[in-house]
């Protein structure tokens, strides 16, 4: 797995971690902000019963105040109609009918602490709801001191309203929060990229042509060479299609480095590289096997096509002389895949033609198919 792709995946874990902590965290905030709103809605809405009580006690029919009345219900009517999914009611409690059992805790609270408003979320049936207490006091002190609790002021909501809200604001902020997570991963791609991707990207790059190219020429090493040579075979067979091979060997190379010494010779080498990377094709491969010995890989080419690029390797190599070391020319050998055989048998195929362009007198190229490869099998090793 290439190290970009790596740090892509790091981040977006470390993304996805981050906004399920800060969403989950952020989802309770806001849970519990919409249950403080919804139980600052129903106090706002005792209030305005309250004022409505007020006035029409004092102002319509003073001293009276009927809830169960046409009249009075019309007016918490209005009242209600302002806060909407909101029901309102009203508990009398009497000495003669006792109380609800589900609200006798809120009535032993309120009893206790007269001026409290208790928010209560009911059990069963009812838990999809919630449901705010006040209490209802005579204006009479009793024993105690205290207004006696004569009924119970009851607000209640969907639990939905206030739990839409909370998830409406969530979405919002996760919505922001999303946006605010790409810009950041986005900013800390570009980032990781100029500072280490493209650094170790270049460096692997280095170190596979340094595994694979030949340091004084720039062609590909023998191993490299072979690797592809491999890779060629295989898709030539799946692809049905020709693949030959020129071997090139330097002549009287060893004369060169006994007379100018290592150093013409190297520049010889570099000069053969150049001349021949400039007449094959870019889909064709360049290789040093060692020494003065080079191999040029053509895909898609067939042993007419061969012959015809290894007859412009020789006109290369021969038409201008080299700095110092003079005229250098070179034995070709040309073979074509066959599509059978393995790449050390091919390969021996065309350093047989090399070895009889060699015999034959040098400075020319001959084609591996065109000889008696039993009788070249025979012969001693290959001249300078």
């Amino acid at each position: 797995m290439k190290i970009k792709t790596r740090i892509n995946l790091v981040l977006s874990g470390a993304a996805l971690v981050a906004m399920a902590a800060i969403g989950g965290v952020s989802y309770l905030g806001l849970k519990t902000e919409a249950l403080a709103t919804a139980r600052r809605e129903a106090e706002l809405h005792l209030q305005a019963v309250d004022a409505t009580r007020a006035y029409a006690a004092d102002m319509l029919v003073p001293g009276l105040w009927d809830p169960d009345s046409q009249s009075d219900a019309r007016l918490l009517a209005q009242v209600n109609r302002h806060y909407a999914g909101h029901a309102y009611a009203e508990v009398r409690l009497s000495g003669s009918v006792p109380p609800d059992p589900a609200l006798q805790p809120v009535i032993d609270r309120l009893r206790s602490h007269p001026d409290e408003t208790v928010l209560q979320v009911d059990d069963g049936a009812s838990s999809a709801r919630l449901t705010f207490v006040r209490s209802l006091r005579d204006t009479a002190p009793s024993a105690a001191g205290t207004p006696s609790l004569t009924g119970l002021q009851l607000v209640s909501m969907p639990m939905e309203l206030p739990m839409h809200r909370a998830l409406e604001a969530f979405w919002r902020q996760l919505a922001g929060m999303a946006a605010l997570v790409v810009v950041l991963f986005l900013a800390l791609n570009l980032m990781l990229r100029r500072l280490v991707v493209n650094p170790v990207d270049v460096h692997q790059r280095a170190l596979r042509r340094l595994a694979t190219q030949d340091s004084l020429t720039g062609a590909t090493n023998r191993r490299g060479f072979m690797d592809r040579l491999l890779r060629a075979q295989s898709e030539a067979e799946a692809q049905a299609e020709p693949l030959s091979l020129v071997m090139v060997d330097l002549d009287h190379f060893k004369r060169i480095n006994d007379e100018h010494g290592h150093g013409v010779g190297d520049v010889v080498l570099r000069e053969v590289a150049h001349r021949m990377r400039r007449q094959i094709r870019r889909a064709d491969l360049l290789g040093r096997l060692g020494g003065e010995e080079f191999a040029i890989l053509l895909p898609d080419t067939d042993l007419v096509g061969a012959r015809t690029q290894a007859e412009h390797l020789l006109t290369a190599l021969r038409s201008q002389p080299f700095p110092t070391a003079g005229r250098v020319t070179a034995s070709l050998g040309v073979a074509q895949w066959n599509g059978r055989e393995a790449a050390s048998s091919w390969l021996h195929r065309a350093d047989l033609a090399l070895y009889e362009a060699k015999h034959l007198g040098r400075d020319r190229l001959v084609v591996a198919e065109d000889l008696d490869t039993d009788l070249l099998s025979t012969r001693p090793d290959r001249l300078d």
